[in-house]
């Protein structure tokens, strides 16, 4: 296809050259005024060498007319009744000189001379014109300009087209999978432009397949491990000597992997949707800071067992979007605040209002975490470890972060080793109904 793309680009190259060449040689043809004055040289020198013939020689006038005659000038006699002629002309005539009528523009102008009595007309062949007698001074320069315009055509098209056969190719590739696809940006012009933006999208897609065989792997680990688990302790049941603390304890532990089950299928339906939903379903103006106070209370029996205390500075925070939503934020933020802080610590949560944008930020004293655990926190099933080991899915924070982006908000964390880490929430007072 690109080679056809090569041919076209050659051919209109090749088209607008013989097309600028043909309009220059009309314009020189009929405007320029060298070609008519050539012209009427060209019969003046027939009309003088008949003149001259006529002095030196014994020649007839149909031999004169036969020996100046040319493949493209005419010699013919004419009746001078036919003429038309004035007193001043005839004249001129009689007195040997030659006289030029203009012809039109196609066929020029005609010369006309007395020679043996008898007048003499000296024109272009019929079938010739200005344009046959300028394409044969012309020619040869013609053809050469045309042949070389077609030569540098095609190396320069040959030159535009290898960049896009190099990006076919490496598309080529990409579409079969080879995301390590990579071609060298070789000049800064739109072709350069195109290939780095193609360098760029190989990479997000080589990204976005890890992320998506991590995705794959996450799932299965997280469904497989606790269903596993209920399995094993349910084989376990049917032994008949099992005392009946041991089956306590045994059905303590499938209803608790029942219920991690049901939360991680929950939060991946709950994820699912919210993924294809650009506002909130239901926008509803209620207290922002009331709504943090209450997500801290109702987690009072978790943060109580580490002895944490919360330290509160929010102004007046009224909202408008998705209560329900906002809800989860809040609980899972404190929820990951309270799990990840050190014993007998302080929880830090402030609140203000900035140019009709609300900036709330939560703030734990916990083991913080690393620049690379910071920057793919968001990520989905990403808990910081790949042993699976914590208490978690590992979908709260995206969870998080796609309502927040539903309510045209940003969320960032701000973390270091061993400082403890703080959560940032950029999002404006109001949203749109749905």
């Amino acid at each position: 296809m690109l080679r056809k793309i090569g041919v076209k680009l050659a051919l209109m190259f090749i088209a607008i050259i013989i097309l600028s060449s043909g309009l220059s040689f009309l314009a020189s043809t009929v405007v320029s005024p060298n070609v008519p004055g050539e012209l009427r040289r060209n019969h003046g020198e027939i009309a003088n060498a008949l003149r001259e013939l006529e002095d030196k020689t014994a020649l007839t006038t149909e031999e004169m007319i036969e020996i100046t005659s040319t493949s493209m000038h005419q010699v013919r006699p004419r009746e001078i009744g036919e003429l038309s002629l004035g007193e001043e002309a005839r004249e001129t005539l009689e007195r040997g000189e030659t006289i030029y009528r203009r012809d039109g523009k196609i066929f020029g102008l005609k010369a006309y001379t007395l020679i043996r009595g008898e007048v003499l007309e000296i024109g272009l062949q019929p079938d010739s014109s200005l344009f046959t007698f300028t394409a044969l001074r012309v020619w040869d320069a013609l053809v050469f300009y045309i042949a070389i315009g077609i030569i540098l055509t095609m190396v320069l098209t040959r030159r535009v087209v290898r960049p896009i056969l190099r990006l076919t190719e490496a598309t080529r590739s990409v579409a079969q999978g080879n995301f390590d696809t990579q071609l060298e940006v070789r000049s800064r012009d739109e072709i350069g432009l195109l290939t780095k933006n193609f360098n760029r999208m190989v990479r997000e897609l080589q990204n976005m397949e890890v992320l998506r065989k991590d995705f794959i792997n996450n799932v299965s680990h997280e469904f497989k491990t606790p269903m596993a688990s209920i399995k094993g302790f349910a084989n376990l049941l049917k032994d008949p000597e099992m005392t009946e603390e041991e089956r306590r304890d045994y059905l303590d532990i499938i209803v608790y992997e029942t219920d991690r089950l049901a939360h991680l299928s929950s939060n991946l339906l709950k994820l699912s949707k919210l993924e294809n939903q650009e506002i909130p379903e239901i926008a509803e103006t209620f207290s922002l800071d009331e709504q943090i106070r209450r997500a801290v209370l109702l987690l009072e029996e978790r943060w109580q067992e580490k002895d944490l205390s919360f330290q509160i500075d929010m102004e007046k925070m009224t909202f408008r979007g998705s209560e329900e939503l906002m809800q989860q934020v809040w609980l899972n933020l404190l929820g990951n605040a309270i799990k990840f802080s050190k014993p007998d610590t302080e929880v830090t949560i402030r609140g203000e209002v900035r140019d009709n944008r609300f900036i709330i930020e939560i703030r734990d004293q916990g083991y913080g975490m690393t620049e690379d655990t910071a920057n793919r926190l968001f990520e989905k099933f990403y808990q910081g470890s790949t042993d699976h080991s914590s208490e978690g899915s590992g979908l709260g924070l995206p969870l998080v972060k796609r309502i927040i982006e539903i309510h045209s908000g940003k969320i960032t964390v701000d973390s270091k080793i061993g400082e403890g880490s703080t959560f940032i929430i950029d999002i404006p007072k109001e949203q749109e109904e749905n």
